[in-house]
């Protein structure tokens, strides 16, 4: 079944429109998004701490998160959401309503820090209106700026353990380098 819900996803990321990425000049206020995989409390501390280091930046951030359950007991806000299961279709396509919400903004900058391939987080990846992408190289070029780990491989999932807070310090840096080379 993965191999189908992979070629489902493939063929959707193909008929995506052509992207004219900018990017993001971090001196100046940005909206932001940032998705990632939450615990299964949907406490997410290294997320909130990710958050509270964007605002001091004076960024506007908006947090949304998936977890591999039924039911979410996250407050739905407008700056911070967790999905489940429940907002995914069988393949992993997101809902209607959840696309709609989704594609409702537009952002700067999308962080994406999922640190292994999980389907319903790459659509949403796909789907988010941003002028610029930044992840993890998981090899589905949804992405305009990949950083690549050199011991790791998407097949090791969870067990390469790279944490939300440094994957975001690496992705900071590697943006900020560029920028002051601009």
């Amino acid at each position: 079944m993965r191999k189908l819900y992979q070629f489902i996803f493939d063929y959707l990321r193909k008929r995506m429109p052509e992207r004219n990425p900018r990017f993001p000049h971090l001196d100046q206020p940005l909206k932001i998004m940032l998705i990632y995989e939450s615990d299964v409390l949907e406490r997410n501390d290294s997320i909130k701490s990710i958050r509270q280091d964007l605002l001091r930046r004076r960024m506007d951030v908006t947090m949304w998160g998936f977890v591999e359950k039924k039911e979410i007991t996250s407050l739905v806000l407008p700056q911070s959401r967790v999905l489940g299961l429940e907002d995914f279709k069988f393949w992993g396509k997101p809902k209607e309503n959840v696309l709609k919400d989704l594609q409702a903004e537009h952002y700067d900058l999308l962080i994406d820090l999922t640190p292994r391939p999980i389907l319903s987080l790459r659509y949403i990846a796909m789907y988010t209106d941003a002028d610029f992408k930044v992840g993890l190289n998981l090899g589905e070029g949804i992405h305009d700026m990949l950083l690549s780990l050199p011991d790791f491989t998407p097949e090791q999932g969870a067990e390469a353990a790279i944490e939300a807070s440094w994957l975001y310090e690496q992705m900071m840096k590697f943006l900020t380098t560029i920028k002051s080379n601009d």
